[in-house]
Parts: structure tokens; sequence; C-alpha cells
């Protein structure tokens, strides 16, 4: 049984995209493929595309440095946001540097150097710079961010000691710079520490400030790295030896010291040609700026525009504990600058050395001035060649074949073909013969007699009253021209379709 009519089907013929009336409520295919829709969706496609570029351009540049780093954005202890916002309420200039400065700003402004770690990094860093003003604050906490315990009190951005002590080995500061002095650290310092400034400046009093300091770190002008290093590396020695022996004692057993790598040591010493009456080169004279119980903690190397600080308690978030703390920060970064002879009120802080780095790329080319002008217009120029592709090309035209299949596309086939051979009006005869034959078979008269049919036939016309006659139409269209055969043609369909339908409505040319 054949289910093509009911109720369901209906109901979904009527849904779709040009079914049923225009008072019904549009099919969700009518909806969802809408000229509008489909635009929109392209347009946000793009959109987002776009906006994926762009940002994976500048991903360096929005990229932020981990928590608990000393970067000029940090608030942890080792961090030095306290001091950037101090000098903006001091109507300073402070910007962020990323390692590629202006050349005219070399020499004019201050660059801060504040490296969460001693990294060979800013020695190409410095380098690069050439004769810039540099203020270089050495590390000294090993930390990292600080994520809470169970029943722990931690806010965003804390820091957390990362080893025992907190403090990077004095060995880690062998490779972090050209020319950088020993550096040692005081294991007590005193509690009654003295700031003495050694320029002649009217900003090196400041009252009773007292910094609490732990393992004081200060330049020692007056060694090599190599003897200090002997000096650490024996003492490292020393302490495993003692290690092992208290773990030997502990087991039970008796603890025999090393001697084979001394043995190998003494060999090799014995092998290296002696140097004889060799002078050691004379120390660099750093000029000591600052000293806290005798001890240098900022220095200016020789013969460049490069200022160390070795102890960052000094100006980190720590030094912002007092009032008075706060003051020694601003005094000693105006005292560097007085003394550089820079732009005053003016600072820049580095954070190339965290990892925030210029990035340069050809889409970050494209899309910033000068470029982005000519971006814009290739963009308008893609957009406006779309829209009128987007106009010009509509429906895909169908393609006629070759050939067509079927009796219908048979007969429309060698109509055609004889259309083109200029031979259709000689067929005039024949048609009207054919449509007379169809209205034959309509009427039921095809078993009959070829005589009695044409007497039926020849009533019913003179009984219908049509006008004109079957005679005058086959004897007009057999001697047709081109011009004149379609008129006769549609003249025989009208006559056809009076004799076949009574009811035919009666026009003046069959009245």
């Amino acid at each position: 049984m054949s289910r093509t009519n009911t109720a369901r089907e209906r109901h979904l013929a009527a849904s779709l995209t040009g079914r049923g009336n225009s008072s019904r409520r549009p099919g969700l295919s009518n909806v969802l493929f809408r000229p509008i829709t489909l635009i929109s969706l392209i347009l946000i496609g793009f959109f987002a595309f776009g906006a994926l570029i762009v940002l994976g351009g500048f991903a360096k540049d929005l990229r932020k440095a981990p928590p608990g780093q000393a970067t000029p954005r940090s608030v942890s202890a080792v961090g030095y946001q306290a001091l950037t916002d101090y000098l903006e309420k001091l109507n300073y200039d402070v910007r962020e540097t990323r390692g590629k400065r202006d050349y005219y700003d070399r020499e004019e402004r201050l660059v801060i150097y504040t490296p969460s770690r001693p990294t060979w990094r800013l020695s190409k860093t410095l380098e690069n710079e050439g004769d810039a003003v540099n203020f270089i604050i050495l590390p000294k906490w090993s930390v990292g961010q600080m994520i809470a315990q169970p029943g722990e009190d931690a806010r965003k951005g804390w820091a957390r000691k990362t080893r025992g002590t907190g403090l990077y080995y004095p060995s880690a500061y062998e490779n972090m710079m050209d020319g950088l002095p020993v550096l040692r650290r005081l294991a007590k310092p005193s509690p009654d520490a003295e700031l003495i400034f050694n320029t002649s400046s009217a900003r090196n009093s400041f009252g009773t400030y007292q910094p609490d300091f732990i393992d004081l770190q200060y330049f020692d002008l007056e060694s090599r790295w190599p003897a200090y290093l002997e000096e650490l590396r024996e003492a490292e020695r020393k302490k495993a030896e003692e290690r092992r022996r208290q773990d030997a004692e502990a087991r039970g057993e008796t603890y025999e010291p090393r001697k084979k790598k001394e043995k190998k040591k003494k060999e090799s010493d014995e092998t290296k040609p002696k140097e004889e009456n060799v002078t050691p080169e004379p120390l660099p004279k750093h000029k000591v700026m600052l000293k806290i119980d005798g001890k240098a903690v900022l220095i200016q190397l020789e013969d460049t525009q490069t200022y160390i600080l070795s102890e960052p308690d000094l100006i980190n978030t720590m030094a912002f504990k007092t009032q008075s703390g706060a003051a020694f920060t601003h005094a000693i970064i105006d005292e560097i600058i007085f003394d550089a002879n820079a732009i005053s009120m003016s600072a820049d802080f580095d954070v190339s050395l965290h990892g925030i780095e210029t990035n340069r790329n050809i889409i970050k080319l494209m899309v910033t001035p000068p470029f982005l002008a000519a971006t814009l217009c290739l963009l308008a120029a893609g957009g406006l060649i779309a829209w009128q592709g987007f106009n010009r090309f509509g429906d895909p035209a169908r393609q006629r074949p070759d050939y067509a299949h079927g009796p219908v596309s048979l007969a429309q086939t060698a109509a055609d073909f004889m259309g083109i051979a200029d031979r259709a009006h000689k067929t005039g005869e024949d048609y009207a013969d054919l449509i007379r034959r169809q209205v034959v078979k309509e009427l039921g008269y095809k078993d009959r007699t070829t005589k009695f049919t044409d007497t039926l036939l020849d009533t019913r016309e003179k009984r219908l009253k049509i006008q004109p006659e079957f005679a005058d139409l086959k004897r007009a269209i057999a001697g047709a021209d081109p011009q004149s055969y379609g008129q006769y043609a549609r003249a025989l369909t009208l006559w056809r379709d009076a004799m076949t339908r009574p009811d035919y409505p009666q026009g003046p040319q069959n009245s």
C-alpha cells in the first residue's frame, strides 16, 4: 500500500523550504540556511581565524612572567612593583624595555636589570646595549611560585624559597657578566649597619635608617675569581668529607678519606710546567659608591657606565617596610642618575631576562605601522573581489546533454533537429492528422471505422459550432510558412480542447 500522502509526509513537505503558504511557521532548514545566517557564520569564522593569527604573532609580547620572579610587575618579597609604583608617584617616567632599545635612549636614560637568577644572558644583553647607562641589581634569593599547603595562607604572586637558606651559591655569579668582582657574604651582618655614600651629594642623609639584612652580600674588590673559587671548592670538599665520615661512623664502619683524586691532582701538578716570576695583573679600580659596615654594595665598573648593586634587599619589596627604606631606594636611583649624568626622573626596567622579549615576525610586521595601512588595503581589495564574485556567480547552470532519453525527450530532440534544418513547417498536414487522432482516442471513437468516425466528428463539430473547422485548419497549416506555422498549430490545439471538453469556453477564435 502506498503511503505517499500520509499526514506526516504532508507536514514535512509543508515545513520544507518553498512548501506551504507564507503564513505557516518556517522549517528548521529554512532558518539555518538563510543567506544572512550563512554570511554571518563565514564572517565570524574569518574574524576568529584572523584574531588567532594576530594573537599568535603577539604571543611573546603578551606573555607574563611566572609569579615570584624579580620582575617590575611582581608583588613578591623579591619583586620590584613597589619600586615602580613609588617612582611613578614621584612623577618618574617609568617604562619597560625588552632588550632592544632605541639608540638615542641608550646613553640618556637609565635602564635597570633585575635578573631572577645568575644567568649568562645578562652579559650578552649588556654587550648589545653598548655604552648605555646600566643599573644591575644582582639576584640573591632563589624562590619560586608559592603553592599553599593545607592550613597555610597564601596569596597570588607570593614566593617561597626553593632551597634551605634560599640563597644562590657565590660560585653561580662567575659567568654572569664580564668584570664582575668577587661576591662574598657576611654570615652575621652587624645590627648597627651604617649606610655611607662615598659621593658628595645632598642625598646622603637618611637619619637612623638601619636595614635588616640576612647574609649581607658585598663586593670584595681585593680578590680574584680564581683564588676565591679555589677557596669555595675547598670548603665544599671539606664539608662533603665530613658528611661521609659521619655516615660511616653511623654505620659502624671505619672511614678512609678519599686520596685517589688527590693523587691524580698531585701527578697533574707535577707534569705542569712551573712558571717563574709570574706577576699578577693589577685589580680593576672600580668606583665604590655605597658601603654598609665598610663593605661595598654599590659600585661602578671601571671605564663603563654600568652600576652594580649586590644587595637587592636595599631596593626590592623588602626595603619598603618603612618610610625611611622607601626614601633610601629613591636615593639610590637618584644617585646613579646624577652620577651618570642621565635624564633625571626617568628609568627603564628591562624584562627581557625574564622571558618577556620583543618578538619580531611577519605577522606582527603586517599589523603594526607603517605596514598596517598596506595590510588594510589588501584586506579591503580582497573583500571587494569576494563581493564581486559573490554577485556575479549564482546557481550553477544546468548543462543540457548532447541527446536526451525517453519518448518525450526523443520527440523534443527530433523537433530541435527539424527546426535546425528548417523543415518544421513542412509537417503541418501530419501534425493536423496527429491532433485528429488524439481527439478520436479521447472521445472513444478509436474502434470505429474511418468513415463512421469522420461522420461523428463532423456532427460533433457542427453541434458545438466550432469555428474554424478542422478541414480549413488542415489546409491552412499544410501550406503555412515558418512564420505562421505556430499560429495554426495553436489553433489546432484549441480545436482539440473544444472537441474533447464540452465545457470549454468559447472564444472569438472558435465562436
